[in-house]
């Protein structure tokens, strides 16, 4: 039996889960927290929490009168999320759960009108359906509240843009759909259609930048496939094929410089309901 989306994702955070801090997600928390402002007695759902990144820092800024609440996936993330918050000596529940889909589930304090603030860093392209979980995240949130989130901005992603090139010609995929990010109006716009007002978008810094040769092209590929990310390309039914192409398609880009650079850069969203 194929493996379900939900159970793919997982897995593959289950297995990120012991060196997920050490990537740029970290900084990107920390102009979450900028942006976001979350103030004392605020009530913060972060979505797609992982390790508490943002979750743990909202907690120290909403103080004991707020109340800071993260959802993931991913088991192995969790339990980073809750050594970390244990060992900082704050009170955050951290649940197992999709948040495509949270019909059902009890996040908020009896009496609470909806959350202030809810946060959802770096996940948005895993969803299947991105309008219909940002519809449900709004009903969440109390009239005026606002909704910060991101999407990696158009084709930064040297791996990620050069398996999209040769996936269909290996009948293989990435595991999100990132295809519909063409610039920020993008992000705009599906907001816009979630029935949020949108206040700004904008293009983050560059949290982290990667130099790939052509000499290097090939070690590039198995970097890639080792990751759980990309795997899927590394099958031993696809695996040379893939790497033959991938490799013409990074020299085509390159072309005489030689080099593609992997900018980490996001599009960041603040948006409110109305």
């Amino acid at each position: 039996m194929a493996q379900s989306h939900a159970s793919l994702i997982r897995s593959i955070y289950d297995e990120r889960s012991s060196t997920y801090d050490d990537s740029f997600h970290g900084i990107l928390a920390d102009d979450y927290i900028r942006v976001a402002e979350p103030k004392e007695g605020e009530y913060v759902l972060d979505l797609a929490c992982g390790t508490g990144l943002v979750a743990l820092q909202a907690s120290q800024r909403v103080g004991n009168s707020g109340y800071v609440v993260g959802i993931d996936i991913s088991d192995g993330m969790l339990e980073v999320g809750r050594r970390k918050a244990e060992r900082q000596g704050l009170n955050v529940p951290f649940i197992q759960h999709d948040i495509s889909d949270m019909t059902g589930l009890k996040l908020l304090p009896d009496g609470s009108q909806g959350f202030d603030l809810i946060t959802c860093a770096a996940a948005l392209v895993l969803l299947p359906d991105p309008q219909k979980a940002i519809k449900h995240w709004s009903t969440l949130l109390k009239p005026g509240g606002r909704l910060i989130t991101d999407v990696a901005a158009k084709d930064v992603n040297v791996p990620s843009r050069l398996f999209t090139q040769i996936g269909r010609q290996l009948g293989k995929t990435l595991l999100w759909d990132q295809s519909w990010v063409q610039s920020e109006e993008s992000l705009a716009k599906l907001l816009r259609d979630s029935e949020l007002r949108v206040e700004t978008v904008f293009l983050t810094r560059c949290y982290q930048t990667r130099e790939y040769t052509t000499q290097k092209a090939p070690e590039a590929f198995e970097q890639a496939v080792a990751s759980p990310m990309y795997r899927n390309f590394g099958e031993p039914s696809v695996r040379e094929e893939a790497k033959r192409l991938f490799v013409g398609a990074f020299k085509q880009e390159a072309e005489a410089g030689g080099v593609l650079l992997d900018e980490a850069k996001m599009y960041m969203a603040v948006a409110y309901k109305i």
